[in-house]
């Protein structure tokens, strides 16, 4: 029995370690959410007495990191709750993100470092220049010569009922699940969503300290778990000697 359920907390905080590992190597990526690993009993069948631990599953913790300063006029961060709206052209999947670090392609079209483009989809043409993004979400473009200001677009922003919910998919890009339930969308500054700022894109949210702390955690229980199994191992061998 101990065996065996020391074997199920080693397996168990194997994979808490591994996701420890990915929340500390994105530490500077920006947009990126850690992951908290959630843990639970193993119920044995024939006695009262539980039999391990497994892994029950892993969320995404969305807690809003700080903003960067990046004097870059097309990078957005978004001050509040919610997130962007980005379809992979290839697959016309749709993927979320708090990464609001926007360009023009060729055909001025705002798509991300991917080339996934901005949905609903905002494309300025040759004649228009980009000027900025009010904290509501509206593009602004300059004509060429005049100066004068137009309306060219309106970014909205996504929420869910559980964004703990939500799948990682690598790159900070997420995608819906039954866990994070249907989308909710509306322009920025409405709807309980953030508005935007400009010039700014949000770092990671995890906590170095933290991690590190969890990290050292759960590599001292592992090391326990192995005493335990080695202890038995000891106790099995001496109780055969006695037989």
């Amino acid at each position: 029995m101990a065996l065996r359920v020391a074997s199920s907390s080693m397996n168990a905080l194997k994979f808490k370690i591994e996701v420890t590992a990915n929340n500390l190597a994105n530490c500077n990526t920006s947009g990126f959410k850690k992951s908290k690993v959630d843990f639970g009993d193993i119920v044995s069948e024939n006695s009262k007495v539980g039999s391990g631990t497994r892994v029950t599953g892993t969320s995404v913790l969305s807690a809003q990191g700080s903003q960067k300063l990046t004097d870059n006029p097309m990078d957005l961060a978004i001050n509040g709750q919610g997130f962007f709206r980005f379809l992979d052209p290839i697959t016309n999947g749709q993927v979320y993100t708090r990464n609001g670090a926007i360009k023009q392609d060729d055909q001025g079209r705002f798509v991300n470092a991917q080339g996934f483009v901005l949905d609903p989809a905002i494309t300025l043409t040759v004649d228009q220049l980009y000027s900025h993004i009010s904290e509501d979400g509206r593009v602004w473009a300059k004509q060429p010569g005049s100066g004068v200001l137009n309306q060219v677009g309106q970014i909205q922003l996504y929420n869910f009922p559980n964004p703990a919910g939500l799948y990682a998919m690598g790159n900070s890009n997420y995608t819906v699940t039954s866990a994070s339930g249907a989308e909710i969308g509306a322009n920025p500054k409405s709807q309980g969503l953030g508005g935007l700022t400009t010039g700014t894109l949000e770092s990671s949210n995890v906590q170095v300290v933290g991690e590190m702390v969890d990290l050292l955690t759960a590599q001292k229980s592992f090391d326990t778990n192995q005493k335990v199994i080695q202890a038995e191992d000891k106790m099995a061998s001496l109780a055969d000697l006695i037989r």
